[in-house]
């Protein structure tokens, strides 16, 4: 080889080395790059597909009555998860799951329709409360449904069912919008408060998230469980409502087709009993209720699904008149002695406001008045009083407060007034507004816990009683400030509206001696009787088809020496207040039945 030859071969030679040691370098470079400077970057990605977290849902705090016994528990259930991150690989796995157990059309659009708004691999909830047979028919199938698991959970569980369920409300999945106000709702099987005490205390119940972290390979089947931080359960609350009696009210009001009542401890105000009637059951909505049920509930005449304890509002009828002759005494603008005379009628103007009982009461006093139900006797008081000075004591008795603050659905009754009418109705107050919201008709409207609450604080000497559903939460309550003459002077107009043969109440009345109750009847019009119907004597409405009937009603207490219970009874469209006086009876002898019973 010529020196030349041998000059181009080392020169070739050497390019050649030259450029392979440049590419080794490139390569050693991309490497540290790689695995040093961006080292931990790409330990993030790997992981991300290695490892998954999965959220633990807590356990819900459990509900419990004054006296101990569990009014809402947990209990263990099978769920379904599924680790994916594709829709494709979402529907390929619910294809796989078809052979192997049922799967309605509706459940799998649910669970696509929850997928497009996850992001990443996250676990999505494919089946809840899963058979045994299920259960081992997919453990027998695992391998062919890749990212597929079982996980044990819990499900709400509702003892008792209908009998509380408005009180106590229930659980479900929360809706869309829920989990865009708070992202934190979007844990797979999580449920929330949906109504009732479930709502009202959710922050309470509802726990603390734990999370799992997972090893999956690269079908997301779990490997292995590398770190588990534990979900703190949520709180056990005690509530004031004793059991035995929400039942025993419960199945009185169900002997008619639509009730509501509440029975308040008026020396704690604890709610001992809140019953609506018809209901329905809670453990329907726990996992989803089917559209039958749903359209069921929604097309019942009756309203099943409305708390009518809470959220009913209803004209108080004859209730107020112990209201009205409060304010009028305290007003000073009557006395015991004060007698008004009754023929039947009573005009305003050349307009005839009619008492219920066609020939007259006669003279009547306060006391009579209360006792009878003399419309005429509170036409004239409640115009002496006055708009304003009604008003003012509807409110400080409890009337347009609503009762348990904060709780779902509960509405306040109106109470109305002169600024009211010219705001709202545009148009300005009449005498004639006056002497009918002095017998409970008109504008005026209360619910019955409002009712409840009125009569307790009558009942427990003018103490400003406040409900309370927590068991252990009751403190002092102020006092209202009334004259104690004129209370007592009430209380005994109520006591003989209950035991006196001309009283109201009396063919109801408690015949235990020493447990007495005390008490005033109504009734409130849903339809307005016309002139020629009262000359046709067509006064009473029980003939009517039910939807134009009177309400009934009864707000009374027991025993007349030192009173303990307080209650409101409404018996939709009854005709007439017979019918939730003996409610009321009923249920305030069983109340003081109870007392004398050892807690189960």
């Amino acid at each position: 080889m010529s020196r030349a030859e041998t000059s181009k071969f080392f020169s070739r030679a050497l390019f050649l080395g030259g450029f392979q040691i440049c590419l080794v370098l490139l390569l050693f470079s991309r490497m540290v790059y790689l695995q040093i400077i961006e080292g931990s970057y790409y330990r993030v990605l790997a992981d991300g597909n290695r490892i998954v977290t999965r959220p633990l849902v807590p356990l819900r705090g459990r509900v419990y009555d004054k006296n101990g016994i569990l009014l809402v528990e947990n209990e263990t259930n099978f769920k379904l998860l599924l680790l994916a991150d594709k829709k494709k690989d979402i529907e390929v796995a619910l294809a796989s799951l078809e052979a192997v157990i049922s799967l309605s059309p509706e459940a799998k659009e649910e669970i696509l329709k929850k997928a497009q708004k996850r992001q990443g691999v996250e676990s999505l909830v494919i089946k809840d409360n899963l058979t045994w047979d299920e259960v081992s028919a997919i453990e027998l199938h695992a391998m062919d449904l890749p990212g597929m698991t079982i996980e044990i959970g819990s499900k709400r569980r509702y003892p008792f069912a209908a009998e509380g369920a408005h009180l106590l409300g229930y659980v479900s999945s929360p809706s869309e919008k829920e989990e865009e106000e708070d992202p934190s709702l979007g844990i797979p099987g999580l449920k929330i408060g949906k109504s009732g005490f479930e709502k009202y205390l959710n922050q309470r119940l509802k726990g603390t998230p734990g999370y799992s972290a997972l090893e999956v390979n690269a079908r997301r089947k779990i490997v292995r469980e590398l770190n588990q931080i534990e979900s703190i359960p949520g709180e056990d609350i005690c509530l004031t409502i004793d059991e035995r009696l929400q039942r025993y009210a419960y199945e009185v009001l169900s002997e008619h087709e639509s009730a509501a009542a509440v029975v308040l401890d008026i020396q704690t105000g604890n709610i001992l009993a809140l019953v609506s009637f018809p209901s329905f059951d809670p453990n329907l909505f726990t996992l989803g209720i089917n559209r039958n049920d749903w359209k069921d509930l929604q097309n019942n005449p009756y309203v099943p699904l409305t708390n009518k304890a809470i959220s009913g509002l209803y004209p108080p009828g004859s209730t107020v008149k112990i209201f009205v002759a409060l304010a009028a005494l305290e007003a000073g603008i009557i006395d015991k002695t004060t007698s008004v005379q009754c023929p039947g009628y009573y005009y305003v103007g050349d307009h005839p406001f009619h008492c219920y009982k066609k020939e007259g009461h006669g003279t009547v006093n306060v006391l009579r008045a209360i006792s009878e139900s003399c419309d005429v006797f509170f036409y004239e008081i409640a115009k002496r009083v006055g708009i304003d000075r009604l008003s003012t004591y509807y409110k400080n008795l409890g009337l347009g407060e609503g009762g348990i603050e904060g709780f779902p659905h509960s509405r306040k009754g109106l109470v109305p007034t002169k600024v009211w009418k010219r705001e709202k109705k545009k148009e300005k107050w009449t005498l004639s507004d006056t002497i009918l919201t002095g017998i409970g008709q008109g504008y005026i409207s209360a619910t019955p816990m409002e009712l409840a609450i009125a009569i307790a604080r009558i009942a427990g000497g003018g103490k400003k009683v406040v409900p309370q559903l927590e068991k252990g939460t009751a403190h002092p309550f102020p006092d209202l400030g009334f004259n104690p003459d004129h209370l007592d002077l009430v209380k005994e107009a109520m006591a003989h509206t209950a035991n006196s043969p001309s009283g109201t109440a009396y063919p109801g009345r408690i015949l235990v001696e020493g447990k007495e109750m005390g008490g005033k009847t109504g009734t409130s019009q849903v339809r307005r009787i016309t002139l020629s119907q009262r000359r046709a004597g067509q006064t009473k409405t029980t003939n009517l088809p039910w939807e134009y009937r009177e309400h009934g009603l009864f707000i009374g207490y027991a025993p007349l020496e030192n009173p303990r219970y307080a209650i409101a009874v409404i018996i939709e469209h009854a005709g007439g207040a017979r019918s939730a006086v003996i409610a009321a009876r009923d249920i305030l002898l069983k109340a003081q039945a109870l007392e004398e019973e050892p807690p189960l």
